[in-house]
């Protein structure tokens, strides 16, 4: 199970090791996975992501510091969200107001209001309205001056109807307080929190690259198996790198098979498939033959230019069998190690997987 889920993880990775193994090839980095360039992209992008919403909530809005006599002298812009300290001195008094629904949303809509009237507890001569939907307890249960936060509102119209039903400068005629402006109590600069659904996606997706990066393709599970003769040549897949008279070559799945060919087969098939690049010409071929004499070979092959490998089976050869999983998928596998060979071979079934077990046999490596 634990290889399954690991499989399925990695299989983003995996996908982008396949898709990438040619152009780094043609740059020299044939061995470097594909996923980690991308993973490691992806770690700079989610940083910064990150580093972008965090800065952000930095920029989150707070209010600003001023007085009551500032306010209502009209020293401070309308529409600003302040902190303010006030003492009571008036209210609470409610009444009714207009408020808009919205331009074409129809008429105003009347609404109750508490309003209080606070002076500055450092400048008595001047005061101001604070306005709420409710009563604000902490406003009337204290003696002493209490902070308030909110929106500096102009509102002409429904000030001269406060005041007038109010009758605020006949009743605090020593005192100076703006009949326009007032405090919109609770009122603060509209704030869209961040979203951290692009971080958490890039995180992700950097752990999957990154870590599927190191696994790897296929994962195999070691099993037990038992070596049984069966016919060839024996289907195959090819993941990982056998050599080649080219070099080694990393495969990503390259269907291919394990047959016993004749001396004489190998060495014109290898001929085919590398001998011109190799600068070699028929004649060296036809002596290499010659020098063999008779016999056959074990040889995985694939398709035409991707790879021939006579199997030197022996002492220096290490096979295990297992399961091998793909993604979703899980085959028969065998582990081949040795003789410039570091690959996972996949088989359509048991029944051959063992096939290929009893051929790649030391016993039975040449016949």
């Amino acid at each position: 199970m634990l290889h399954r889920a690991a499989a399925i993880l990695a299989y983003p990775a995996h996908l982008l090791n396949r898709a990438l193994a040619g152009p780094l090839a043609r740059i020299g980095l044939r061995r470097l996975p594909g996923a980690l360039p991308v993973g490691l992209a992806l770690l700079a992008l989610t940083v910064s992501t990150t580093g972008a919403t965090l800065a952000a909530y930095e920029t989150r809005p707070e209010p600003q510091r001023a007085t009551i006599a500032d306010v209502a002298d009209a020293r401070i812009g309308s529409g600003l969200w302040v902190e303010v300290d006030g003492l009571l001195l008036d209210g609470p008094h409610v009444t009714t107001v207009e408020v808009s629904s919205g331009a074409g949303r129809g008429a105003a809509t009347l609404v109750e209001r508490v309003h209080y009237l606070v002076t500055d507890p450092d400048a008595a001569g001047w005061a101001l309205i604070v306005r709420f939907a409710e009563e604000i307890p902490a406003l009337e249960a204290s003696a002493g001056p209490v902070t308030l936060d909110g929106t500096i509102t102009e509102d002409r119209f429904n000030m001269r109807s406060l005041l007038e039903s109010w009758g605020l400068a006949e009743r605090h005629s020593g005192v100076t307080f703006s009949e326009s402006r007032l405090l919109a109590y609770g009122f603060s600069t509209p704030w869209q929190e961040p979203s951290w659904l692009g971080s958490e996606i890039l995180a992700i997706a950097t752990v999957l690259v990154l870590a599927g990066a190191f696994l790897p393709q296929p994962l195999v599970r070691r099993t037990a198996a038992q070596p049984a003769m069966g016919t060839t040549p024996i289907p195959l897949a090819i993941h990982g790198e056998l050599p080649t008279p080219r070099g080694p070559v990393h495969l990503h799945g390259t269907p291919a098979q394990l047959e016993w060919m004749t001396v004489e087969e190998v060495a014109r098939t290898r001929w085919r498939y590398w001998g011109a690049g190799l600068g070699d010409v028929r004649g060296d071929v036809e002596d290499a033959v010659r020098a063999h004499g008779d016999g056959t070979r074990l040889v995985i092959h694939g398709p035409t230019g991707s790879v021939i490998w006579p199997v030197e089976a022996g002492a220096d050869l290490a096979v295990d069998a297992g399961e091998a999983y793909l993604g979703l998928q899980r085959h028969p596998a065998m582990r081949v190690r040795g003789d410039g060979a570091a690959a996972t071979l996949t088989f359509t079934d048991v029944d051959s997987r063992n096939a290929a077990l009893a051929e790649l046999s030391p016993d039975d490596a040449d016949r």
